[in-house]
């Protein structure tokens, strides 16, 4: 028996093909049928007309590795359509653990107020699974989380040994259902590795049937020499290669997005399976601890820690900083726990307003807060998030952490993306701009992403496939959230459906929780 028909909708399936108006009929977590006027076999019927039906959002570059443990409706990443996370991104995972790579963990959950209840992947998926959140989660491991494991956060390639150990770790973690390998090349401890390191951890991504999505060296000065790495990797391991939120930072290299597109287009001709992804906005967000050199990390958050308080270390890092020409007005405090009064203000401000050097009061405020401040950066072009956009083999991610208007998620100011990116693709990118078509946004969002992931059953409205849906408005789908006012929903997001079940219905989060941990092997990924 049906349980479910939407009725009277418009059905855009995901793979870029035109909107049809078809009722669809959901039976046992699955699309049982797409036809018009379907039999209801005294099922729920939802009227949808006026509305558009389309896939599940599927958020490829998401960070809600422990949300779900705070907030298991994953609520911001749900209201915005998102049916599927994928988790462990910029070189940070958060699992597997142990030395150091548990330590930091431990500190960061500490914060959270959540308790850890596993060590190695494994554990870790059986963990996300009894938080029965409302929407999938899948994970890379971490390559930064790797090297905390095997290495601590020593500034050195590895010995023979240890790279056959992270290799081994990597391997065991596919095995237990990580989807592949991800690196942070500005985070450190993964902005040690070297990349023949990456080329040899990648040759076990590629043997498991896996991606390899890495955060770039460099998005700015050196944005071409970075991508070059990252295609040289695919070219040295023959796995699959993921550009993480491709950009150029800072004004005097946008642009720059042009030559570095054509390197990637290059590539995919000579045979390198490379794709990218990106978030609509020209303000990236991060920690303040990206603003440090990676030499002062050595050895993890502690002794960064210990090192800004040496006058000789500070002054060192000023020269650096001359070099690099920091724009402090342009980096704005998002989340801060000891002072919420900073949220929405500039370093610059902030400093002058304490009488300080902007260097300074950033060490400063890295030493009160152990390490753990996030910031906003308002580095990025316009036209060049245009461009990217319009290329064929982009599609979408959020590079954000779920959260919630309310709850240990609703602290300071994060960047909107977390409300909003899926929202503001299809309402001003698409419908108002004519950047890309309805159609090629929803695939942007479904299909492309799940055939980069090689899902199983999800990602495109058909007949025996999974049932996790979106129902939007496109006339009014739009995001809501600002930098000065971030914690709020899109509009035009009605239902969305996950398994056969209505964990968002009339704009509205149910205690519906059909989603899953997806572990590679059984629901994704293979040669």
């Amino acid at each position: 028996m049906t349980d479910l028909v939407l009725h009277g909708g418009s059905v855009i399936d995901g793979t870029g093909a035109p909107a049809r108006r078809a009722d669809v009929a959901i039976q046992g977590g699955r699309i049982a049928a797409i036809g018009s006027d379907l039999a209801r076999d005294g099922a729920r019927v939802l009227d949808v007309s006026g509305r558009t039906v389309v896939p599940g959002f599927i958020d490829i570059h998401s960070h809600s590795d422990e949300a779900m443990f705070v907030n298991d409706a994953l609520e911001s990443a749900l209201h915005m359509g998102v049916t599927l996370v994928v988790c462990g991104n910029c070189g940070g995972s958060s699992a597997p653990v142990s030395g150091l790579a548990e330590a930091e963990l431990d500190r960061e959950l500490a914060r959270l107020d959540v308790k850890r209840t596993w060590s190695s992947f494994g554990e870790y998926a059986a963990a996300v699974d009894r938080a029965r959140p409302s929407i999938n989660v899948c994970s890379f491991v971490g390559h930064g989380t790797l090297r905390s494991c095997i290495m601590g956060a020593d500034a050195r390639a590895p010995t023979a040994d240890e790279l056959a150990r992270m290799r081994k770790l990597l391997a065991r973690s596919m095995s237990e259902g990580a989807i592949g390998l991800a690196s942070g090349l500005i985070y450190p401890p993964s902005a040690f590795g070297t990349t023949d390191e990456l080329a040899a951890l990648c040759e076990v991504v590629r043997d498991k049937g896996g991606l390899y999505a890495s955060h770039i060296r460099n998005e700015s000065t050196k944005l071409l020499e970075a991508v070059e790495e990252n295609l040289e990797i695919g070219r040295r391991s023959r796995a699959r290669v993921e550009l993480s939120h491709h950009k150029a930072s800072g004004q005097k290299n946008w642009g720059k997005v042009e030559q570095s597109t054509a390197l990637i287009e290059r590539a995919r001709s000579e045979g390198v399976d490379v794709t990218a992804d990106q978030y609509p906005y020209t303000a990236s967000s991060t920690g303040l601890a990206v603003t440090i050199p990676n030499w002062v990390h050595e050895g993890g958050t502690a002794k960064m820690c210990e090192r800004l308080r040496d006058t000789a270390v500070r002054e060192r890092i000023r020269g650096e900083e001359v070099e690099t020409g920091r724009a402090w007005d342009r980096i704005v405090i998002a989340r801060a726990r000891h002072h919420q009064e900073w949220a929405g203000m500039n370093v610059q401000q902030l400093a002058t307003e304490a009488g300080r050097d902007p260097l300074d009061w950033s060490c400063d405020a890295l030493i009160e807060h152990d390490g753990a401040v996030d910031i906003v950066h308002h580095s990025m072009s316009e036209d060049d998030v245009r461009f990217v956009m319009a290329k064929e083999w982009v599609c979408i991610g959020s590079d954000s952490r779920a959260n919630a208007p309310y709850g240990p998620l609703s602290f300071g100011k994060p960047h909107p993306r977390s409300y909003g990116t899926f929202p503001r693709v299809l309402g001003r990118y698409a419908r108002d701009e004519n950047v890309i078509s309805l159609e090629d946004a929803v695939r942007k969002m479904t299909s492309a992403t799940a055939s980069r992931l090689r899902l199983r059953d999800r990602g495109i409205a058909r007949e025996g496939a999974w049932a996790d849906l979106v129902v939007f408005d496109p006339a009014r789908v739009m995001d809501t959230a600002t930098y000065d006012d971030p914690h709020r929903f899109p509009v035009g997001i009605d239902h969305v459906i996950v398994a056969g079940g209505l964990a968002l219905e009339s704009g509205q989060t149910t205690r519906e929780r059909h989603g899953r941990f997806l572990r590679l092997g059984p629901d994704l990924g293979g040669p």
